[in-house]
């Protein structure tokens, strides 16, 4: 009976010696993978950066044509005048007791202290110049122009005052102030002096020189000189 036993036994071991386990599947399992639904978001571009440092160029307009008037008197700007308050003076001071007013042309290079020491001796006498001249000359007394006329008090026995004397002259092809100025005169910046003389013959004619027009021209710029 024993030994049936141990014969048993050995018959089953050796029986469950020869089954196979099945094959382990040693790799993970493939997880699916999902797709994302994606929603179509339409993204606006992104606009160029603008900076204000950025100058916006303006195009210029054009400047309107000017048409051209001929040379004028330029100014004399002199150099700036000694201000001493001590010798401020009255508005037209008397220099002589007995007086007359001279007319004096102002040259090119002339300023009101060259003028004063030219005539009277002292360059600070200008500011009497001014004072009886302030009206022609405006709030700035270093600035004065060529070809004008200002008023100077001298003694009534030694004032100049002649008056200028005119001859005619007939406007030709091609002529105008400045160039009838030039060969009469010498300078074409003159032709100021002979607007003065003939302002209301040109203005009647609106303005123009016409061929054939006549017109005054004076025999001395400066009847004193």
């Amino acid at each position: 009976m024993k030994n049936l036993t141990i014969l048993f036994l050995i018959f089953f071991i050796a029986s469950c010696g020869n089954q196979t386990a099945p094959p382990l599947n040693i790799e993970e399992p493939e997880t699916p993978i999902v797709e994302e639904e994606q929603n179509d978001i339409s993204i606006p571009e992104t606009p160029e950066a603008t900076f204000t440092s950025e100058e916006t160029t303006v195009p210029e307009e054009p400047e309107p044509e000017v048409e051209n008037s001929g040379p004028s008197p330029e100014p004399v700007v002199a150099p700036p005048l000694p201000v001493d308050t001590k010798d401020e003076v009255e508005v037209e001071p008397i220099l002589f007791e007995d007086y007359a007013w001279e007319k004096y042309m102002i040259e090119p290079g002339d300023f009101l202290g060259k003028i004063a020491q030219k005539e009277y001796g002292d360059f600070r006498l200008w500011r009497y110049i001014y004072a009886w001249n302030k009206e022609e000359i405006g709030d700035n007394p270093n600035l004065i122009f060529p070809y004008n006329f200002f008023d100077l008090q001298k003694e009534r026995l030694k004032a100049k005052t002649a008056e200028p004397t005119f001859f005619e002259y007939t406007v030709q092809p091609g002529d105008n102030l400045w160039n009838i100025a030039n060969k009469q005169y010498g300078d074409p910046k003159s032709w100021i002096i002979l607007l003065f003389d003939n302002e209301s013959t040109i203005k009647s004619n609106s303005g123009i020189l016409s061929p054939g027009m006549s017109i005054k021209l004076r025999e001395k710029l400066d009847p004193n000189a």
